[in-house]
């Protein structure tokens, strides 16, 4: 009796993509509830998680480049970090524009892979909202520095939504 062969050709892409990116957010999740676990310093542990945050941001930049997404004004930009978002997050976003010009995009989340990772886990979201503010700051200065963006609530603290605008910077 032989053994059929499986290589990685035969796992779908979309497969390998979901494995893939579970397995990334396992992996930060677990990192920083054990860096917690570890050291009784959250400013410390948030700043390190900070830090790793804003470089997967700065990221943001070339895959939106490399995939063609335009970044020219807060449509744009919102399109684009929240395709580059879901490839680096995996599927698991629901996210809505609520109101949209050129200048302006208010959207809201009502569900996050990063949050349901958390969830699965039963670990709590403390530092997640500093996170994530590094990594969609970060990839939204690099996609066009004239624009910024800010949360008026966040799901990991315990609101019902994430409701953020992007904006031009005054």
């Amino acid at each position: 009796m032989g053994f059929a062969m499986v290589g990685i050709k035969d796992v779908p892409a979309k497969t390998r993509w979901e494995i893939a990116t579970r397995s990334a957010n396992f992996a930060t999740v677990a990192r920083d509830a054990m860096l917690r676990k570890a050291f009784d310093n959250d400013e410390i542990i948030d700043e390190i998680e900070r830090c790793i945050w804003a470089e997967g941001g700065r990221a943001v930049r070339d895959i939106a480049i490399a995939l063609g997404l335009p970044s020219g004004n807060a449509i744009e930009i919102n399109e684009a970090l929240g395709v580059v978002s879901a490839i680096i997050l995996g599927p698991g976003f629901d996210a809505e524009v609520i109101e949209a010009s050129e200048s302006r995009v208010n959207g809201r989340i009502t569900s996050c892979p990063m949050l349901n990772t958390h969830r699965e886990l039963g670990l709590p979201t403390a530092g997640t909202h500093l996170h994530c503010q590094a990594f969609c700051e970060n990839g939204i200065q690099g996609m066009n520095p004239r624009y910024a963006m800010g949360y008026t609530k966040r799901m990991c603290r315990g609101d019902d939504c994430c409701e953020y605008a992007v904006e031009l910077k005054r």
